[in-house]
């Protein structure tokens, strides 16, 4: 996959025939053997919904939020007990 904007769920992908194509909802939009006019067709695409589905913008109340949340995740998934190796019998070299 090249491109996508996920909340209208289009997709610039490029097939194993050398084709792009742009899809919305699982739909064929447009498919050509360019790729200059299949990111101009994406690109169009997007503007136009982009209107219909505005960015959120965090507050700096959520950012910290989810910062700390973030730190609390990487905290926890670092373990610091490792278990004890176990200590294998050595062979000695001499016989009899």
């Amino acid at each position: 996959m090249y491109l996508s904007f996920l909340p209208a769920e289009l997709f610039l992908t490029k097939k194993d025939d050398g084709a792009f194509v742009v899809s919305m909802k699982a739909e064929e939009v447009f498919r050509t053997k360019s790729l200059k006019k299949a990111l101009a067709k994406f690109n169009e695409l997007r503007r136009e919904l982009d209107a219909q589905f505005p960015i959120h913008e965090f507050t700096a109340e959520e950012k910290t939020e989810l910062r700390q949340k973030h730190i609390n995740e990487a905290i926890a998934g670092q373990t610091t007990h490792r278990p004890r190796k176990k200590l294998k019998r050595g062979s000695t070299r001499t016989f009899g």
